[in-house]
C-alpha cells in the first residue's frame, strides 16, 4: 500500500523536476556567490537560524534547519562575510570576489557569554526580515535553558507561557493552541510524528532539553510544507552530539533524574539522553495526595558525514507513563516509540534535499473500575517516507517542495465488564505533495504562497487541496506587519466527549461515513522591537473548524455494545470556531528578564444545531515568567499562570441502573443525568512556581544546585468533579463536612463511627469529590556539566 500510494505522487515527474533543477543550478554563476554550513565551533553541531550577511551590501539570510546558507547575485570585490548567533562569538571573514566568484565557506562559531550590546544589529534585522510567519517562535536549547525554569528546563512549559497557548490541565502538558484541541497540533521530532508527547503534571514534556537542538512553534496559519492537522505545528530537532570529544551532564532532584552522554563517531557524532521520575517512590506513604505515578524517556541520535555533501543519521525515542490512581479507580499507561533514518544531500550550491524513512507507534491503555470496569486499548502505527527539497533560485526567490507518504494502522478496543463494546481496525494511507516559494518583491514587501495536495485513500473524495499564503510588510526596520491565511485538512482525530472529557487521547481514522476535519485560518500580527532589549507583539486570529468527531451517548445502559461498522455509528461530526487577541511583551537581556503575555480567546462548538463552549475554552489567560540574576552565583526564577475556569457539563441528578434486575445494591450502578453541554465552569486556575539556583564552577566541571517549589501557595486547582454514591452506615465522612479540629473525638486524625458529621442521613445520596492533582511540592537537586 505504501508503494502504491507513492505512485500516486508520480515519481517520474518528481525525478524530471529534480534533474532539471540540477542542470539549472549547475550552470556557471553570472555573479558572486558564497555558501556553506554554520556550526558550533566546540561540538561541530549545525546552528539553525544563525544570521549570515555581507556587511557592505546588506545581503544575507538565516541558516536553515541544516545550518546551511547561500548568498547569491553578489556584486562587489572585497566584502566582509558576517556570521552572528546569540551566545556565540561573531565571525567576520574578508572575501575577494574579484579573483573567485564562488566561495564555499563553512564557519564554526565559538560559544561565549554575550550581552545585548554585543549582538550585531544588522544580524538581528536579517532574521526578523526573513521570518514572515505570524505566530512563529523558534527556540534553541540554549535559549530554553536561559529562560526561567522549574525543576528543569522544558520545551512545553516554556511554550505554555506564550500567548495563545494554554495548559490542558494539571494532569497533562498537552498544548491547547488558539482554541484548538490537543490532537489538532502536529508534533514532530526529527520529522517523525509524535502522537501524544505529554506527561502528567504540567511539569515535563516528552522531550529532554539536553537532547534537543531546536524547537520551532507555529501557532497558526502555517504554510504548505506542513499538513494533516487543523491548528498548529511544533517541530523539534534533536541535537547531533559532540563530534570533537566525549561529554556528559547529569541532573538529580527529589522528583527526577536525567543523564546525557555524547561523543564523536565516524565522521560524525552520537548522543543518548535518559530521564526517569520517582514520584511513586519519594511520595509513597506520605500525606501528599499525589497518585503513584512515574514516567521515563530515552532519546538518542547518531550521524555520519559520509562525504562533504552527504549525511546519514538515525534517531530513536522511547517514552512511557504509568499511572495508578485508586481515588478514581484508574489503571493506565501510555507511551511513544519512534525510529527514523534520514539522508541529506547537497546536490549543488543552490539545491539541498532531505529524505526520511520513519516509524512511530503510540499506545494507550486505560482501565477504570478493574476487570469488570471500562477498558480501552488504543494502538497507532505510522510508517512514513518523505522527501523535501530547498532550491535557492536567486537572492529574491526560494522554493521549497516535496512529498510524503504515511501507512497508518489503528486498533481501538473498548470493553466493559467482559463485554466488547466496539473494536476499530483501520489501515489507511495518507500522502501529500507540496510546493511553496518565498518571493521578496521589494525591500519592504515579502510574499510566500503555497499549495499542498493531500491524498487519503480511505475516503471516496480521495483528493483534498490546501491553499496557503503568508505576507510580511516592513513598516520600518523595527516594525513589521505579518499576515497569513490558509485552509487545512485532518484525517485522524482523537475522540471528543463533552460530558466526560477523556484523560488520555484515543485516535481514530476517518472513514467513508464522515468527512475529514477541516479548518480555515486567518492571522494578522504586528511586532515592534524597542532597542535591543524589548519586544512587543500583538496578534489577532480567527479559525473556523469543521467535522470534529464527538461522542454522543445513545445507549440505554453502560453494558450495551456499540456498532463498530463505521465511524458515524458512534461519533457525530461537530463544527466550531475560535477567535482571539494575543499581547506579548518581552525583555530579553539584563539582570531582570522574562515576559508577560495575555490572551483573550473564545472557542465554541456547534453540535446537532446547538452551540456551546468547547472543553478547551478559556476566556482569559495570563502568564508572567521571569528571571533575576543577583550576581554570577545566584539567580531567582518564577512563573505565575492564570486561566479562566474550564467549561464542563454539570449534572442535574442521577438514577439507579440495575443490569440484572435483582435490585441487589451489589449489582446496581448509579448514572448521572447531564445538564447542558459545557454550561458550567470549574474555578479559575492559577499557580505560582518558584526556583532559586546557585552556580558553582570547578576545574573540570560546572554545577548548579537548585531549590524549587511547585504550586508555592498550595492552590487547589480543580482537575475534575467525580461523583460517587455515599453510605449513611459505613463510618466514613462521605459528604466531606467532618472537621478535624472540632469532630475528632478520639484524636486519631480520621473520621470514625459515632463522631459528629459521620454517617449523616444525607450521606446516602450521590456525593461530589473535587479532584486536584498537585499540592505544594518542594524539590532540591543539582545539575553537573562536565
Amino acid at each position: 500500500m505504501l508503494l502504491k500510494s507513492w505512485n500516486i505522487l508520480n515519481p517520474m515527474k518528481i525525478k524530471f523536476l529534480l534533474f532539471s533543477l540540477l542542470i539549472f543550478t549547475s550552470l556557471p554563476a553570472q555573479s558572486g556567490r558564497v555558501y556553506g554550513f554554520i556550526t558550533d565551533g566546540e561540538t561541530g553541531e549545525a546552528l539553525i537560524g544563525a544570521n549570515v550577511f555581507l556587511r557592505e551590501t546588506g545581503q544575507g539570510m538565516p541558516t536553515d534547519k541544516n545550518g546551511y546558507y547561500v548568498i547569491d547575485n553578489i556584486s562587489g570585490d572585497s566584502l566582509t562575510l558576517v556570521v552572528s548567533y546569540l551566545g556565540y562569538q561573531q565571525s567576520n571573514t574578508k572575501l575577494d570576489f574579484s579573483e573567485n566568484g564562488r566561495f564555499g565557506q563553512n564557519i564554526g562559531l565559538m560559544p561565549v557569554v554575550i550581552e545585548a550590546e554585543a549582538v550585531d544589529v544588522s544580524a538581528e534585522k536579517i532574521a526578523r526580515r526573513f521570518n514572515i510567519q505570524p505566530g512563529r517562535v523558534n527556540l534553541s536549547s540554549n535559549q530554553i535553558r536561559s529562560m526561567p525554569s522549574i525543576l528543569e528546563p522544558d520545551i512545553f512549559r516554556t511554550i505554555q507561557a506564550l500567548p495563545g497557548v494554554l495548559t490542558q490541565s494539571e494532569f497533562s502538558t498537552g498544548l491547547i493552541i488558539r482554541g484548538g484541541n490537543t490532537d489538532q497540533n502536529l508534533i514532530l521530532l526529527d520529522g517523525i510524528t509524535v502522537y501524544n508527547p505529554s506527561h502528567l503534571g504540567g511539569v515535563f514534556s516528552n522531550f529532554i532539553v539536553d537532547a534537543v537542538k531546536d524547537a520551532d512553534l507555529i501557532k497558526g496559519g502555517y504554510n504548505a510544507e506542513y499538513g494533516g492537522r487543523l491548528s498548529a505545528v511544533l517541530n523539534v530537532t534533536s541535537r547531533e552530539g559532540n563530534r570533537n570529544k566525549v561529554d556528559a551532564s547529569t541532573s538529580v532532584s527529589l522528583l527526577s533524574a536525567q543523564t546525557t552522554l555524547e561523543g564523536p563517531f565516524y565522521k560524525g557524532a552520537w548522543l543518548i539522553s535518559g530521564r526517569r521520575t520517582y514520584f511513586d517512590q519519594i511520595l509513597k506513604n506520605t500525606s501528599f495526595n499525589v497518585p503513584p505515578y512515574y514516567f521515563y524517556d530515552l532519546q538518542s541520535h547518531i550521524f555520519s558525514d559520509l562525504t562533504p555533501k552527504d549525511r546519514l543519521s538515525f534517531s530513536f525515542y522511547r517514552g512511557l507513563d504509568d499511572l495508578v490512581y485508586e481515588d478514581l479507580g484508574l489503571d493506565s499507561e501510555w507511551g511513544n516509540k519512534t525510529y527514523s533514518m534520514a539522508y541529506r544531500r547537497l546536490f549543488s550550491d543552490l539545491l539541498i534535499g532531505n529524505f526520511l524513512i520513519a516509524s512511530s507507534q503510540f499506545r494507550t491503555y486505560f482501565n477504570l473500575g478493574g476487570d469488570s470496569g471500562l477498558i480501552e486499548d488504543n494502538v497507532i502505527d505510522d510508517i512514513t517516507a518523505a522527501a523535501n527539497f530547498t532550491w535557492f533560485q536567486n537572492s529574491a526567490v526560494t522554493w521549497k517542495f516535496g512529498a510524503q507518504v504515511k501507512q497508518l494502522g489503528f486498533e481501538y478496543d473498548n470493553s466493559f465488564a467482559d463485554t466488547s463494546l466496539f473494536v476499530i481496525q483501520k489501515k489507511p494511507v495518507e500522502s501529500a505533495i507540496y510546493n511553496k516559494w518565498k518571493w521578496i518583491l521589494s525591500e519592504r514587501f515579502i510574499v510566500e504562497p503555497g499549495i499542498r495536495l493531500n491524498v487519503y485513500d480511505a475516503h471516496p473524495d480521495r483528493y483534498f487541496p490546501d491553499l496557503r499564503l503568508g505576507m510580511k510588510y516592513l513598516v520600518t526596520d523595527d516594525r513589521y506587519i505579518n499576515f497569513a491565511i490558509g485552509n487545512y485538512h485532518q484525517f485522524i482525530q482523537t475522540i471528543q466527549d463533552d460530558f466526560n472529557p477523556t484523560i488520555l487521547d484515543f485516535w481514530v481514522a476517518v472513514d467513508e461515513s464522515v468527512q475529514p476535519g477541516k479548518s480555515q485560518q486567518v492571522v494578522l500580527g504586528y511586532e515592534e522591537y524597542i532597542g535591543r532589549v524589548y519586544k512587543v507583539q500583538v496578534e489577532v486570529y480567527y479559525k473556523n473548524l469543521e467535522n470534529m468527531l464527538t461522542f454522543v451517548e445513545s445507549r440505554s445502559s453502560t453494558d450495551e455494545t456499540l456498532s463498530d461498522e463505521k465511524i458515524s455509528d458512534n461519533f457525530t461530526p461537530a463544527n466550531g470556531y475560535a477567535y482571539g487577541i494575543e499581547i506579548f511583551a518581552q525583555k530579553s537581556f539584563g539582570k531582570l528578564n522574562g515576559w508577560i503575555s495575555y490572551t483573550m480567546g473564545v472557542a465554541r462548538k456547534i453540535l446537532l444545531g446547538k452551540e456551546y463552549y468547547s472543553n478547551w475554552d478559556r476566556r482569559h489567560a495570563v502568564s508572567v515568567i521571569g528571571n533575576y540574576k543577583f550576581n554570577k552565583k545566584w539567580e531567582l526564577n518564577w512563573q505565575w499562570s492564570y486561566q479562566s475556569g474550564q467549561a464542563f457539563t454539570p449534572i442535574l441528578g442521577y438514577f439507579i441502573e440495575d443490569l440484572d434486575f435483582t435490585f441487589d445494591s451489589n449489582h446496581s450502578n448509579f448514572r448521572t443525568i447531564p445538564g447542558g453541554r459545557n454550561s458550567g465552569r470549574y474555578p479559575d486556575y492559577h499557580r505560582l512556581d518558584l526556583g532559586v539556583v546557585r552556580h558553582y564552577k570547578f576545574k573540570h566541571f560546572d554545577m548548579d544546585v537548585f531549590l524549587q517549589i511547585i504550586n508555592s501557595y498550595n492552590q487547589d486547582n480543580i482537575f475534575r468533579y467525580v461523583y460517587h454514591m455515599g453510605n449513611a452506615a459505613n463510618g466514613i465522612d462521605d459528604d466531606g463536612d467532618w472537621n478535624i479540629d472540632t469532630d475528632d473525638l478520639n484524636g486519631n486524625g480520621y473520621p470514625d463511627y459515632g463522631e459528629p458529621n459521620v454517617d449523616e442521613d444525607d450521606e446516602s445520596k450521590v456525593q461530589r469529590t473535587d479532584i486536584s492533582i498537585f499540592p505544594l511540592i518542594p524539590s532540591i537537586g543539582f545539575t553537573i556539566r562536565f
